[in-house]
This record gives structure tokens, C-alpha cells and sequence, in this order.
């Protein structure tokens, strides 16, 4: 008989489940090589599909197309079986030791193979144990014990011989025991790095699995990147291009010389470390210049860049691609991945993309460039295509851009994780900001364990003071009294500063504002006046931004009225800022923007207090904190004008960690729980113990299915809707028409630069007025809805009462 692990759609074809478990621990011992586990995450892989050689599996394979996908059960039986074969195979006593806890990692692996939410919890807030419990249904199910030792038997038969397996299988501990070792040098961080030794493996697992799979389905082998000859081509490319540029001016002599000084910094060991470049030094080329010549070093295999922001992404992308492979728009070798990433319109499934989509499924791309949503994603969120990612941010260079931007819920699994990543993973760590936040130096929580002397840039205060083009001017008192702005007196100051000065960018803290400020400065300018929010879709914002820039070359007098969301990333400059007051590492990004390449002596970054009917931020809990230390340090002893200085900002970021919930708290079927305390179980552990008096029947406490099943790194409950712009308007027809259900995934995908985000309890106002409309209840599901053209402006995106002066009507 022949055994079946995987049939192909539309065809006769089979793939063998010896050859799926024989390819899939090929890819495995290359994964698990990174950590010096081969055999390992080899093994994971040769039994995961051992429950396939049940008669039962084989029916169902045959007849698939009327069974329910999923409704045979095959991942137990190979965990069950490493289970008792490690037990048998060990000569160490049971209880806290090497063995013991290889026999639970490995089969937990096994057994989550297909399981959405990852690893089974050894211990949750319920002090149940879920994979305990899956054990012990099966030990008491005998029928399910005769199946094993069939599927067994067959195993040896046609996949390898059991003297064969044994001898790998007695390796494999070998190798764990080994790695056990390393892991005990670090008793504070032993349990942490467990659940991260634990989340390697079960990545490895899955993506030899899915590799094979899909490779299969698609008809290809797998891609071979030669790291080394890639990366030493991109550093050769980098430094010519560099050595052509313009070095004239003392500010871009500066910029060349902290550009030098990251080149010789590459020679340093693996750590974790800091590159503070002050806002407009030119820290994206640097990094990549430090990145590319330590990966050829150390010969890592992946340079990943984690910024916070997709525009700030979307701008990097280019420039790196641009710099490597000649034009911006050439993705060989370059992985930019975020919810915005698209391909042209297409309706076939041609085989680059096939390609792509392998790239994006694993990360296997010599250089990545993603969001932090995704990078923490990759093993802390729900689903299996998140954790398959895991193992490929081993043996890395990771390059954390703007990283104070790190939602402060998640900062102690943030540390925890880079830790691991540092001492374990066999990465090299740049934590890159102009404003570094103090993750080493926390009141509570896990500290971020950072290299000896961890700064990259030598005489920072000096290097500070080079970069210093503006003069920040507090001008939130009057009289010794805070002075709160009304709208109209807002729009007037701006209004002013745009006839003396010319250029000028106001930010502010909420939508609301800065439509209404929008709606007043339109009345009375008579300059080129602009707006930026995300009621535009992304790719109206790029639009815009790229018209201002085009607007400055030129000279001529341009207003641009903004949220946030042009503080980082946005290579643009303006003679003159207003910012609404907030935190400080958002007014040091906001200066960034001000006489960024020294245009003028000093340009002035102007700091204002809008009033609370002007302002409301209730519901911006961080945004608040920030305004109000920052409140406090101006009604203390720093002056606004040493805002820039490092001295300052590491004061900020002490009060604001300090005062601020560093853990990220949830309610778990009704239990309170820090998702962080779920890593190590430590706590679980001993709550058990104290409950029931005596040790629960794991070995490890952590609980991986709990921290996916309620981790979000942005907690926005919100709705896309399709914007009629450009492009859009292609795709909401092609969505109405007879085709549109046919291309759903592809239309989908290249629509994420036309969406706008809205709280889900917006919705149903905006339907009801007639600005959004649903594409059709077969949509309903996907909730997939379209903003009509008539509320979409071209100048000012989604407006919610369209008049005709093209006003914000919201």
C-alpha cells in the first residue's frame, strides 16, 4: 500500500509520506543548525505526520473532498510516541532535567503542529493544563494505543528502521542536554529562555512542514540564497555609492563621519547595542552600512529592519533597494513586509508570486524589512504562518528603528524576548533612535540586558550639538499661566509664523484637532495649505507628501496641517514647527522635520497647549502621559531648549517607565494574568502549589496559547474601508462585478494602500449617511466595504458631510 501524506487540487499527483517526512527533516536540521540542534528539530519533523500511517488517515486523504478538513486526528500519535521513546531511551532520573524537559518540548511541538494559538499551555490562569490533559487522552484511549503501535510499525518499515531511529532519536538528547547546559548560565533567565528554546523548535516544525508542502503543491524546490556573496556585493555597492557623496558642508561631513564610525563598530561582537544618531544624521544608511559588514563577519544569514510606522517603512524600503539593487522598485533579496505590501493588479498566480509568497510565509530573505506589529507577532500571536517565521530572526542582524515607539504594555516581553534573541539566538541587536528609551533601566519588569559600552557613536553630546538646527520655544505659558489655545488662536499663530518665515508644519495630537486647525487655516491663506491624517488612505498621504516636497524645492510657501503620522520616516523639512503639547521623544521626532538640512542657521520648533475642548485626549492614555511629564519638566527645572540633549531624554524616559504599565494585563476566562508571567510560568507554578499543595504534573508552567489568544500590539477595534483613489476605484468595481468573488484574495491584497481605518463603532453612522456602503452580503464576512465617491476628497480623504469649499465637515 501506498501511504499518502498530501494530494495536489486538480490533479492525480501524491506526494508519499515517507518522502513529506524524509524532505521535511531535511529542512528542519538546517533550521535547528542555527542553534546547533539539527537532529533536535530533525526529529520534530520525522514523526510529526507518524499519525498519517493510520488506516483511518489514509481513507480520509483518499477521499478528502467529503470529509471536513482537519477531522482525523494525526498530530498526538508522534508526540505520543517521541514521548515514551524519549522516557525509554534516557538515563536520566525524571523531574527537572534535561530529558524530561526535551520529551515535553518536543511532543508539545508535535502536537500543535496544525493548533492556531501555537504550543499547548503546559499551565494557564485556570491552572488547567492543556497539554497535559491532551496526553492523558490519549494514554486512556486504548484503541488510540493499538493505532500507535501500528503506525509505529509502519513507521519503521517504510520511513526508518527503529535501530536508525534510536541512534538519531539518543542524538537528538544529546543535543538538547548540550543546549541544557548553555540555558543553565543564566539561571534568571532559565524559564525565558526555555519558552523561547521551546518556540524555536515548534518554528522549525512548521515551516519544514509547510515548506514541503507547499513546494510540493507548487512544483518547485526550494530557493538556496548564498548570504555571504549576497552581502559582500550589497556592502561593495554601499560604500561606492557612499564614497560619492557630497561632503562639502559640515553637517554632511558629520553625517559621514558617525556613517564611518558604525563601519568600524561592525568589528564588535554580537550584543546588544544603541546607535543614537540625532534625527537627520543619516541613520538608515549607516545602520545598513554597520548591518551589511557585521553579517559578513559574523556570517549571518538575515539583516531584518523592525520599524514602528509603515510609512517610515515604506520610504526605507526604497531607499535600501534603491541602494542595493539600483532601483527602488527591484525586490531581489529585499522582504518588505506589511499589511500595505502589494504587487500590481493581477489575476494570475504566476510564479514569482509563488515565490514571494514562500519569502513572505518564512522570512527567508537575506534582508527583511517589517513593522514591530509583525516582528513581535512572529511569537507572541495567534496563528501558525506568525510562528513559522520564528526561527529565521535567529542568526540575524536586527535593526530596531525608532524603538521608543514600543507600546509600553509590551516592553518586559519585548526585553525578554531580545535577551534571548542576544545570549541565545546568536543575533546582534541595534536599538536605533534619536531618543533612546531606558529599556535597561526599568523600575519593574524584566531589564533589557545591553552590551558593555552598548553606544555605537562616539562624543554623543558633541554629535547632539552638531545636529542642532532648531531652537525649541515654549510657548505654552503666559504670564507665568498656562496658555490653552482655542482653534481659531491656533490657526492665527500658524498663520503668522507662514508670512514671516514661509514654510511651516503644525502638528497635532488628535484627527479632530487637526481638521478643525485645517478647516480655520484654509479660510484665510493664501498659501499652498495641506493636510495629513488617516482619513487619507496611504497611498493619497504618499501622494501629498511627495507633492510638498516637490512644493519646498521650489521655495515656494507651503502649510501642512498634520497628526503623528509625519514625524518619523518623512524626509521632509520645514522653516518653521508647532507642536501640540505631548511626550517628549514626539517632539524631538517633530524638530526632525524643522531646517532639517541646516537650510538656515536655526529654524524654530514651537511648543503649544491646545485647550480641552480643542484636544481631547481621554481615550490616548499614552499620549496624555507624555504631555503631562513633559508639563512637569517645563514647570520644573528643563528648559525647552534642552529638549534635544541626552541628559533630558533619559530623564523622560526614567519618570514616564517609571509611572507607566509596563505589563501587559489581561482577563483570561476570567482570571487575571500578565502575559509576560506566561512566559517563564514561574508564577502559574507556584500559584498551583499553593492551591492544590503539590507540583503540577508538567515540568514547565508557560503558556503559549494564552499569550496568543490575547496579545495585540495595537488594541484598535477598527474596520477598513476601500477608498475611491486611484487605483481604489479599479478595485471596488472589480469587487462589484461577477469576478470580484473569484479574485477575492488577490483584490484584497493590493488594496491595503487605498484603505482607511475606522473604529467599528463608526460604521454603522457612516452607512447610514450614506458615505460607506457594503460591496454585497457575500462580503459581509470578510467585512469588506467601500467608501462612495462623493465622501472621498481628493485633497482632504474620507469626508463624512462632503460640501463644496472641500472643507473637513466631520
Amino acid at each position: 500500500m501506498t501511504y499518502i501524506a498530501h494530494t495536489k487540487e486538480n490533479s492525480e499527483e501524491i506526494q508519499t509520506l515517507r518522502d513529506h517526512l524524509w524532505n521535511s527533516k531535511m529542512y528542519a536540521e538546517k533550521y535547528g543548525d542555527i542553534l546547533g540542534i539539527p537532529h533536535v528539530t530533525g526529529v520534530a519533523a520525522l514523526v510529526h505526520d507518524l499519525g498519517k500511517y493510520r488506516q483511518e488517515f489514509q481513507k480520509y486523504i483518499r477521499h478528502s473532498e467529503k470529509a471536513k478538513k482537519g477531522s482525523v486526528d494525526h498530530s498526538s500519535f508522534g508526540a505520543v510516541f517521541l514521548k515514551e521513546k524519549v522516557k525509554e531511551l534516557s538515563q536520566q532520573p525524571e523531574g527537572f532535567s534535561a530529558d524530561s524537559l526535551f520529551a515535553e518540548i518536543i511532543s508539545n511541538a508535535v502536537f500543535s503542529h496544525h493548533n492556531s494559538l501555537g504550543l499547548k499551555d503546559y499551565l494557564n490562569a485556570r491552572l488547567k493544563s492543556p497539554y497535559y490533559e491532551r496526553v492523558e487522552k490519549f494514554d486512556i484511549d486504548p484503541e488510540k494505543k493499538i493505532e500507535l503501535k501500528q503506525a509505529e510499525s509502519l513507521f519503521y518499515q517504510e520511513t526508518m528502521a527503529e535501530n536508525d531511529f534510536n541512534i538519531y532519536l539518543k542524538t537528538a538528547m544529546r543535543e538538547f542536554s548540550q543546549l541544557f547546559k548553555e540555558l543553565l548560565k543564566d539561571q534568571d533567565g532559565l524559564l525565558d529562555n526555555l519558552y523561547y528554546v521551546g518556540q524555536f523548535i515548534y518554528s522549525c516544525l512548521l515551516d519544514a512542514d509547510r515548506t514541503d508542502t507547499s513546494l510540493f503543491s507548487f512544483g518547485k524546490s526550494a530557493t538556496e540564497y548564498q548570504y555571504d556573496e549576497i552581502f559582500e556585493q550589497y556592502y561593495g555597492k554601499l560604500l561606492n555609492s557612499i564614497s560619492k557623496f557630497d561632503r562639502s558642508t559640515k553637517i554632511n561631513q558629520a553625517r559621514s563621519e558617525m556613517s564611518d564610525e558604525c563601519d568600524a563598530f561592525a568589528d564588535q561582537a554580537d550584543g546588544i547595542y544603541r546607535l543614537s544618531i540625532p534625527t537627520g544624521g543619516g541613520k538608515t544608511l549607516a545602520s545598513l552600512r554597520y548591518g551589511l559588514k557585521h553579517a559578513i563577519k559574523t556570517k549571518k544569514k538575515h539583516i531584518i529592519y523592525v520599524l514602528p510606522y509603515i510609512t517610515i517603512i515604506e520610504q526605507n524600503a526604497e531607499v535600501i533597494r534603491n541602494m542595493l539593487n539600483g532601483n527602488s522598485k527591484n525586490t531581489t533579496n529585499i522582504l518588505e513586509f506589511h499589511s500595505n505590501v502589494s504587487n500590481d493588479l493581477t489575476e494570475d498566480n504566476t510564479e514569482v508570486e509563488k515565490t514571494v509568497r514562500l519569502a513572505e510565509d518564512n522570512w527567508d530573505s537575506p534582508i527583511v524589512i517589517t513593522t514591530t506589529v509583525q516582528f513581535l507577532n512572529c511569537i507572541y500571536a495567534k496563528s501558525t504562518v506568525n510562528r513559522k517565521r520564528f526561527h529565521n530572526l535567529c542568526d540575524s542582524v536586527i535593526i530596531f528603528d525608532e524603538v521608543q515607539k514600543l507600546p509600553l504594555k509590551t516592553i518586559s516581553m519585548f526585553n525578554k524576548l531580545l535577551n534571548f534573541l542576544s545570549n541565545i539566538g546568536k543575533c546582534d541587536i541595534v536599538l536605533c533612535t534619536a531618543t533612546q528609551p531606558a529599556f535597561d533601566n526599568l523600575s519593574s519588569g524584566t531589564l533589557l540586558k545591553l552590551a558593555g559600552k552598548p553606544e555605537m557613536i562616539s562624543n554623543l553630546s558633541s554629535r547632539i550639538q552638531q545636529f542642532k538646527r532648531v531652537k525649541i520655544i515654549d510657548r505654552t505659558k503666559k504670564d507665568g499661566a498656562d496658555h490653552q489655545l482655542t482653534v481659531t488662536e491656533a490657526a492665527e499663530m500658524i498663520l503668522e509664523a507662514a508670512r514671516a518665515q514661509g514654510s511651516v508644519l503644525a502638528i497635532f495630537n488628535t484627527i479632530s484637532a487637526t481638521e478643525r486647525v485645517f478647516n480655520e487655516i484654509k479660510k484665510g491663506a493664501q498659501d499652498y495649505v495641506y493636510i495629513l491624517t488617516t482619513r487619507m488612505c496611504p497611498e493619497h498621504r504618499k501622494k501629498a507628501i511627495e507633492e510638498i516636497k516637490e512644493l519646498l524645492a521650489e521655495g515656494k510657501n507651503v502649510i501642512c496641517i498634520s497628526t503623528a503620522l509625519i514625524e518619523a520616516g518623512v524626509d521632509i523639512s520645514f522653516s518653521c514647527v508647532f507642536r501640540s503639547l505631548c511626550g517628549l521623544d514626539s517632539i524631538v521626532q517633530s524638530a526632525g522635520r524643522c531646517n532639517r538640512n541646516a537650510e538656515k542657521k536655526y529654524g524654530t520648533v514651537n511648543l503649544i497647549l491646545m485647550d480641552q475642548t480643542a484636544e481631547k485626549l481621554n481615550s490616548l492614555q499614552e499620549i496624555k502621559n507624555g504631555k503631562e511629564i513633559v508639563q512637569g519638566m517645563l514647570d520644573g527645572k528643563y528648559k525647552a531648549d534642552s529638549f534635544l540633549e541626552d541628559e533630558t531624554i533619559n530623564y523622560y524616559f526614567q519618570v514616564l517607565y517609571r509611572d507607566a504599565d509596563k505589563e501587559y494585563l489581561v482577563s483570561d476566562h476570567g482570571y487575571q494574568v500578565y502575559l509576560a508571567d506566561c512566559i517563564d510560568g514561574s508564577k502559574l507554578m507556584q500559584k498551583y502549589v499553593n492551591e492544590y499543595h503539590s507540583g503540577p504534573k508538567t515540568i514547565e508552567g508557560s503558556a503559549s496559547e494564552t499569550i496568543a489568544r490575547n496579545f495585540e500590539v495595537i488594541d484598535e477595534d477598527t474596520v477598513s474601508l476601500i477608498a475611491p483613489y486611484g487605483l481604489g476605484k479599479e478595485i471596488i468595481t472589480k469587487l462589484n462585478s461577477r469576478e470580484g468573488s473569484r479574485q477575492l484574495k488577490e483584490l484584497l491584497k493590493v488594496s491595503q494602500p487605498y484603505l482607511v481605518g475606522v473604529y467599528r463603532t463608526k460604521l454603522k453612522e457612516l452607512i447610514d449617511k450614506g458615505a460607506v456602503i457594503s460591496l454585497g452580503d457575500e462580503y459581509q464576512k470578510n467585512e469588506i466595504f467601500a467608501i462612495r465617491d462623493d465622501h472621498y476628497d481628493d485633497g482632504i480623504g474620507l469626508v463624512e458631510n462632503p460640501t463644496n469649499n472641500n472643507f473637513v465637515s466631520f
